[in-house]
Parts: structure tokens; C-alpha cells; sequence
């Protein structure tokens, strides 16, 4: 660009570091982001401003890759070609000549500033190039000096093996993350290059030597890497640990120990995993877990849950199967009542604080023997909400309550919202999933109910729930508050007024609406004055055609507001 005052106004405007990077960071988000979220030709043109705006630049532009191909393409065009197999039609380039050390000129200008790599077919963007990084590595190891953050699905199908060569364990790379997915073995094709072959026996070394040191490591191997439970244990610096494996008495007390994990995601443990950990003297266990998510049945779960110690816990994601489960003889409230109250121990007090336990999933598995063991009668078709889930009712600074345990069916009252409006003021989501069958009886809790919610919930922006619309009456919230035989004025006071935060989802689920629709609209309008149209869906049941008209009403009305 020559030197016209455009480019002195562009120069001295983008000098300005702080513009400078709010500028980039509206283009390009910062971390790892999506290749669609960047716009790459702006960041293009910015980087032929100035030499301070081109690095940064480029620096934002860089920053992440999807393709193997964006890294072949810095050498030199007459260095490789891009082939077709006749026969399969998979693509792959291969060298036309050896490399030299002249041809890195523009691979050193670009490719340093790469710290984000997903090369996995979750990526949907993922073409052939890995296959010559092999060669790339005899001219610069490691490949990419600045890699932190490595997705990896490898695959001898696609080439994508070739990307074992990102891997420094002398430079410690990827640096931060490193997730690892693997549907299939690695095994020899019948047709491969030399470099590919020792490639294979590499990641195949069954010492797993070249597994990163990483603050966060994701593994999803469906356990074709037997050796990696040992290979982990050689590492004390995970703050993230998350594994589909079937973890083994050896692992977990491994994890337990660790002073800096923050958080632990697990699919499945073995029977008597947590024997080793349950029998030592020392009680503290995962002494700084944040956030703590698993699957598996109620049992594991039982064992499981107690062992954590730290006073940090803040996030608790529980998925199950519900094997294990009482029989239908017996009720499985108080199995689950037992287990939550696990959570929160009278040796950890902070659990149960404002700065305590904040998010809480509980869901089923999505497995068919879930639904076959409901038919069949070995689990009781009804779970009461007050019996199972009362114990958190003590977590006074609970933010997000997630449930949804279809096929069963969650019983909730009027009496249980108006307990859960107590007892979590600072709640910011509520989401009570209904079973997907189609409901035969109507909801027990009715639509005024809500108030509750709307008044004493201040923070509340999502609510999901399944209620009774069929009113006869026009709500009046004297009558709500009265109710409540709260005396205290303050209370009275704000229990008569409605919710003042814009809301980002109100969903009822299955909720019939009856014959005076315009009633439903003038409740949602006093309890949720702030709720935007595109922010509420609801699900009818009844006649379909009957019950959508009514609900068209009720949408109208709110949309004139």
C-alpha cells in the first residue's frame, strides 16, 4: 500500500493496542472458536495496513485450523501434488521432490502462530495433508512450537495418523489440551508408505510414550488403547480429566490425589473401584473438584459421590441408567434422596452456602433397557419430586436445576414449586423434563403456581415445565401471597409483584390450556412482563387442532403487550 493519508489514518488508529485488539476480537472471537466464526477476509485485508496490525492480524487468523492442507499449503507449490486413488477415490498428497530447508520461508511465517488444531471428523472440514508431516518433522520439530490445544480423531482411512507428528513431548506440545478419539485400532493398511508404517508402530507403542502432559485431557478410545491407564497415572497436572474408560481402582485413586483437578467427567467404574480409596486413612479425596460429572448406575453413583471432600464443588452432572435401581416393590425416592444427601456432607459445610453447590443434572441414559425394564414392571413409574430431591433444597446458592428421568414420570404439586422458590432464590434456570409418551392425566401443578417462581426468583431467565392452563379464574396474587402465611411485610411485598429479568426461555411442556386463553396471557403477562416472543414455546396436549388454537391465542395476546 503506497503511503497515502489513508494509510497514515489506518496506521495511527490501529497503533492503538487496546483498539487494536477490541477490533480482532470482534472480528475473530478469542480461544479456539469455529473456522465459520472468523472472518478471514477481513482480517486479510486489516493485515496489509500496517506492519502492528499485520501480525496481529495474522496472529487472529491463524490462530486455529481444521484442515491439514492449510499447513501443506505453506511449502513450496513444486514441492507436492495432490493424488486420487482410482479405485476408492480417496485423496492424498505425496511429494514430488524431497524437501529442503529452503523451502520453509513461508511455513515459518505462518505456521508458529497456530495453537489451535482439530483434526477430527467432527470437524466435517477435514481433507487429506496429514499424510506428509512425517516429512515436515525432519526440518522442523516440533511442527507447530506454539500448539495448545490438540482434537485428534486418527485414522490410517483418511491419512489423519500422520498427525501423530504434532506430538513433542520434548516440547511439551500441545501444551494445555489434547483430546483423543478413537472409533477403530490403529492398524496397517494394506498399502502404506514407509514413514506411515513406523508412524503406526509409534502410537501403537504400547508404553504410550508419547501421551501429552496436559492441564485437560479428553479421551474417548471405546478401550482400544489397554495401556493408557498406566500411561496417565505418570501424570500429576490435570486440572480437566475427562474418559469414557472403565475406570479401574488404580486410576481413580490416582485421580483423587490430584491437587489441581477442578474437573472430572467419568463414563463407567469398575465394581470396586472405589474400595482402594474407601479403606485409606486419609479422607481427603479430590480436594479441589469444582465440577463433577458422571455415568453409570445408581450404585457407582452411591459410592462415587461421597469421596468427594473438596469445599469447591459447585457443578454436579449425574446420568444413569437406572440398573441397580430398587425393584418397583420398593420405592426409588429414597435411594436417590440417600444419594444427593451424600453430596452434601455436614464435614463440608460450604456445600450448602450461597458460594456452594450452584448447578445440578440429573438425567437417565438414552438406552432402550431403560424403557424395557419400565414395561416390564421392574422400576416404579412415578418419582416424587419432594421425596427424592428435598435434600438439595438445603443448597441455598443453587443456580440451575436440570431433571429429566424419562420414562419415569418426575410427580411434582403446586406445593413443590412453591418449596423450590424458597429454598433457591438465586436459581437462574429450572428445566422439569416430562416423559416424551403422550400424557394421559393432566399435570399436577397448575399454571398460577408459576408466581412463585416469577416473585421470589429474581434471577430466573429459563424455566421448562410441564402445567395445568385449564384456569377458571383470573389470578389475583393477594390471594398467592396469603397462602404462603408469610407475615413478613418485605416478603408480602415482593411476593405481589413479578418478575423483572428479560426471560431467554419460558417452554411449557404438555400443558393444556382451556377454554379461557386470554386468562393464560394475562398471568404470563403479570408474572413475566419481560418475556419476549421469541423466547416462549409451548407444547399442547388434547386435541391437536383444539388445543393449538387456544395456545395461538395466548401467543397473540402476549405479542400485543
Amino acid at each position: 500500500m503506497s503511503g497515502t493519508a489513508e494509510e497514515s489514518i489506518g496506521t495511527h488508529v490501529f497503533a492503538i493496542q487496546e483498539l487494536l485488539m477490541l477490533v480482532l476480537s470482534y472480528i475473530s472471537p478469542p480461544g479456539k472458536g469455529s473456522i465459520s466464526a472468523i472472518d478471514t477476509g477481513t482480517l486479510a485485508s486489516l493485515a496489509r495496513v500496517s506492519r502492528n496490525l499485520s501480525n496481529a492480524a495474522l496472529n487472529a487468523l491463524w490462530r486455529s485450523i481444521h484442515r491439514p492442507d492449510a499447513i501443506i499449503q505453506l511449502l513450496p507449490r513444486d514441492s507436492y501434488e495432490l493424488s486420487q486413488n482410482d479405485e476408492t477415490g480417496a485423496k492424498q498428497y505425496r511429494l514430488k521432490r524431497p524437501l529442503k530447508s529452503g523451502d520453509f520461508e513461508s511455513f515459518d511465517k505462518y505456521a508458529p502462530r497456530i495453537q489451535y488444531v482439530d483434526f477430527s471428523n467432527s470437524s466435517r472440514i477435514l481433507g487429506p495433508g496429514c499424510e506428509l508431516f512425517p516429512y515436515i518433522k525432519e526440518f522442523r520439530d516440533p511442527i507447530l512450537p506454539a500448539l495448545a490445544d490438540f482434537r485428534w480423531e486418527p485414522s490410517v482411512q483418511n491419512g489423519c495418523i500422520g498427525a501423530f507428528h504434532l506430538l513433542c513431548r520434548e516440547a511439551s506440545l500441545p501444551s494445555q489440551e489434547f483430546s483423543l478419539l478413537m472409533w477403530s485400532e490403529i492398524e496397517h493398511p494394506t498399502e502404506e508408505s514407509e514413514v506411515i508404517a513406523r508412524t503406526i508402530d509409534a502410537f501403537n507403542d504400547p508404553a504410550l510414550p508419547w501421551l501429552p502432559n496436559v492441564k485437560k485431557l479428553t479421551l474417548r478410545t471405546l478401550h482400544y488403547l489397554p495401556a493408557i491407564e498406566s500411561a496417565i497415572q505418570r501424570y500429576s497436572g490435570f486440572q480437566h480429566f475427562s474418559s469414557d474408560l472403565r475406570v479401574s481402582g488404580a486410576l481413580l485413586k490416582h485421580l483423587s490425589i490430584l491437587p489441581h483437578l477442578r474437573f472430572l467427567d467419568l463414563r463407567s467404574l469398575d465394581g470396586s473401584a472405589t474400595a482402594d480409596i474407601s479403606n485409606t486413612p486419609d479422607h481427603s479425596h479430590f480436594p479441589a473438584l469444582g465440577a463433577l460429572r458422571f455415568s453409570g448406575n445408581i450404585t457407582s453413583m452411591a459410592q462415587l459421590c461421597p469421596l468427594v471432600s473438596s469445599p469447591h464443588l459447585s457443578s454436579v452432572f449425574l446420568r444413569t441408567d437406572l440398573s441397580n435401581a430398587p425393584p418397583a416393590a420398593h420405592p426409588l425416592a429414597p435411594t436417590l434422596s440417600t444419594l444427593f444427601a451424600s453430596l452434601l456432607p455436614p464435614s463440608v459445610p460450604a456445600r450448602t452456602s450461597t458460594s456452594g453447590l450452584a448447578h445440578f443434572v440429573f438425567a437417565r441414559s438414552s438406552t432402550r433397557s431403560v424403557v424395557n425394564t419400565l414395561t416390564a414392571g421392574t422400576l416404579p413409574s412415578k418419582l416424587s419430586l419432594a421425596d427424592a430431591f428435598s435434600p438439595l433444597y438445603a443448597c441455598a446458592g443453587l443456580q440451575t436445576f436440570r431433571v429429566d428421568v424419562d420414562p419415569l414420570t418426575l410427580s411434582m404439586t403446586d406445593a413443590d414449586v412453591r418449596a423450590i422458590a424458597h429454598a433457591w432464590p438465586l436459581l437462574t434456570a429450572l428445566v422439569i423434563t416430562p416423559p416424551r409418551a403422550k400424557r394421559i392425566a393432566p399435570p399436577n401443578v397448575g399454571l398460577y403456581a408459576l408466581w412463585n417462581l416469577a416473585s421470589r426468583c429474581q434471577r430466573l431467565r429459563t424455566l421448562a415445565i410441564e402445567v395445568d392452563a385449564d384456569v377458571a379464574d383470573a389470578f389475583r396474587a393477594w390471594n398467592d401471597a396469603s397462602a404462603d402465611g408469610d407475615g413478613d411485610a418485605e416478603e408480602l411485598r415482593r411476593s405481589l409483584s413479578g418478575h423483572s429479568v428479560v426471560m431467554e426461555e419460558l417452554t411449557l411442556f404438555s400443558s393444556p390450556c382451556g377454554d379461557k386463553p386470554l386468562l393464560v396471557a394475562d398471568f404470563l403477562n403479570r408474572a413475566f412482563p419481560r418475556l419476549p416472543e421469541r423466547a416462549f414455546h409451548v407444547y399442547w396436549s388434547g386435541e391437536a387442532q383444539d388445543g393449538r388454537r387456544r395456545w395461538d391465542v395466548v401467543v397473540e395476546a402476549l405479542g400485543h403487550r
